[in-house]
């Protein structure tokens, strides 16, 4: 059988249900938070590197009841950060795709919970651009032959972070100019690089990009230079140029284009890529003053062609006097010759120079018409011939034939080649109608007599030259000769041996001061 408990009585009186409930809450509110929750820490970066020069690691704590965290990064000179990747994973590979020269890119992590939001610590990467920037490739250096101006291209660097080109020209590269743009691959240069004298330039191009890297410089590159020389008093024209040797796809061919003059027909001459880069001809015409001509290099797949500058060669005017002139040409009776005098420009110094004479002789056909000879070199005269400072000097012309009827002088000056002749005007000079000669001869003479002792001929128009005077006996024998006018003779013989009495046959040869030579031929008495 049971033993009942024994009924302990409440010290204190039994609490109302509301007011139970009123209690608990106050403890709740009056304990202290952490004896119910703890604080959910930040994310906080653990790890943060650049693993490529455009490629950053970013790594962070784990937030507990984190649902997904978002990654935030800051440019350079911006203010605020932007979002850039919201993800469950505690890290990130970020690759840039602006370009950052040397400068901090500035990352956060946001951690979203269910009733909040934590925002990590700031980490910053500092990246660099360290990758070269590639170069470019040459393609033309060409004379645009509407401007008359060099004119350079190349083909793109394939980097795509190229801001533009620079230029420099010379040994070593000088800076020329820039170029902006990737795609902007052609330059012309400026005016002040002269294209038609001849001469050539070294260019090299390199590229760069937005952070100014420089690319490796190409190599040297150079217009066709085309030269035209000919040596002095020569017509044998040099047409020479260099070695074209940046010519994409090598160089097939050099052909030179020339033209004579004003004639419209190019002709051309072709050369292989080994040279000679040089072709000679020779211009024997002297009409042919002027030359001009071009180049053009030619690549092996014939679609790309660089042109030289037009050149223009006059071959030179050989120095010529500005004038030669015949001051005076007269008939001289007394000397039976034409005395004529020149002047030839002082300031040109004479060589030599040649006197031509052309004859008039009575026309067949027609006595009372003249018939002229051509023009025929009669003398050639020296600067020591004619000494006076102004170049005046004199010419007798002795050869002089009584048949003609007229001369005409003309006197030529060479140039300094011998190329040209500068002729004087025409001097024309009649002679005098032509008279028989009077000679006196005697037909008999006493030697001692005052008034014909000697056997002489006489005339006024008589000259010493060519002058012979023989006598004979009637059986041929020469008894006497003189070549002398004044020598007569006496009656004896050659041993001054007087000589008997008779007739005696003479023959007399004289030439006249009209320039003929005639012989008279008769006998005489020698009385005693």
């Amino acid at each position: 059988m049971k033993t009942p408990r024994p009924h302990i009585a409440p010290l204190l009186p039994p609490i109302p249900r509301p007011l139970t409930l009123l209690l608990l809450c106050l403890a709740a509110a009056l304990l202290p938070c952490g004896a119910h929750a703890q604080p959910v820490p930040s994310p906080r970066f653990t790890d943060v590197a650049v693993v490529d020069h455009h490629v950053g690691r970013l790594s962070w704590d784990s937030v507990p009841q984190a649902l997904h965290y978002q990654v935030q990064r800051r440019y350079p000179g911006q203010e605020a950060f932007a979002p850039l990747a919201t993800l469950l994973a505690t890290h990130y590979f970020d690759t840039l795709r602006r370009v950052i020269c040397a400068d901090t890119v500035s990352y956060r992590v946001l951690a979203q919970l269910p009733d909040t939001l934590l925002t990590s610590d700031t980490a910053g990467l500092f990246f660099q651009d360290n990758i070269p920037t590639a170069a470019c490739r040459l393609r033309l250096c060409t004379v645009d032959t509407l401007l008359r101006r060099l004119r350079l291209s190349w083909y793109p660097s394939p980097d795509t972070d190229v801001m533009g080109y620079c230029i420099c020209m010379g040994s070593p590269c000088l800076s020329l100019d820039t170029v902006w743009g990737r795609l902007n691959t052609s330059y012309l240069c400026p005016a002040t690089l002269a294209v038609d004298s001849g001469q050539h330039y070294d260019f090299r191009v390199f590229a760069f990009d937005s952070c100014l890297q420089a690319s490796p410089l190409t190599p040297y590159f150079h217009n066709p230079a085309l030269r035209l020389s000919a040596p002095h008093c020569s017509r044998q024209l040099s047409c020479s140029w260099n070695n074209y040797v940046n010519m994409p796809d090598s160089v097939a061919r050099y052909v030179l284009h020339y033209r004579v003059g004003p004639d419209t027909l190019w002709r051309t001459h072709t050369v292989g890529p080994q040279g000679p880069f040089q072709f000679d001809t020779l211009f024997a015409d002297l009409s042919i003053s002027r030359i001009t001509a071009y180049l053009s290099v030619h690549n092996r797949s014939d679609s790309l062609a660089a042109l030289s500058s037009v050149v223009a060669f006059a071959f030179p005017q050989p120095d010529t006097p500005q004038f030669v002139s015949i001051l005076a040409a007269h008939y001289v009776d007394s000397l039976s010759a034409v005395d004529l005098s020149f002047q030839v420009d002082p300031a040109f110094l004479v060589d030599s120079c040649s006197l031509l004479r052309a004859t008039a002789m009575p026309s067949p056909s027609s006595p009372s018409s003249l018939q002229w000879l051509p023009f025929q070199h009669i003398a050639t005269l020296h600067p020591s011939s004619f000494p006076d400072p102004q170049q005046l000097f004199h010419h007798t012309d002795h050869d002089i034939s009584r048949s003609a009827e007229a001369y005409s002088y003309r006197l030529s000056v060479p140039d300094r080649c011998a190329q040209r002749h500068l002729l004087s005007d025409t001097a024309v000079v009649f002679l005098p109608p032509s008279v028989e000669p009077a000679v006196w001869i005697p037909n008999i003479f006493r030697p001692g007599d005052p008034s014909v002792g000697l056997f002489c001929l006489s005339s006024p128009t008589l000259l010493a030259q060519d002058f012979c005077l023989e006598i004979y006996t009637r059986w041929g024998q020469r008894v006497f000769i003189t070549h002398s006018l004044g020598h007569c003779w006496d009656g004896t013989d050659s041993h001054h041996r007087p000589l008997p009495q008779g007739v005696y046959a003479y023959r007399a040869t004289c030439r006249h001061t009209d320039g003929t030579l005639k012989t008279y031929a008769g006998t005489v008495t020698l009385l005693r």
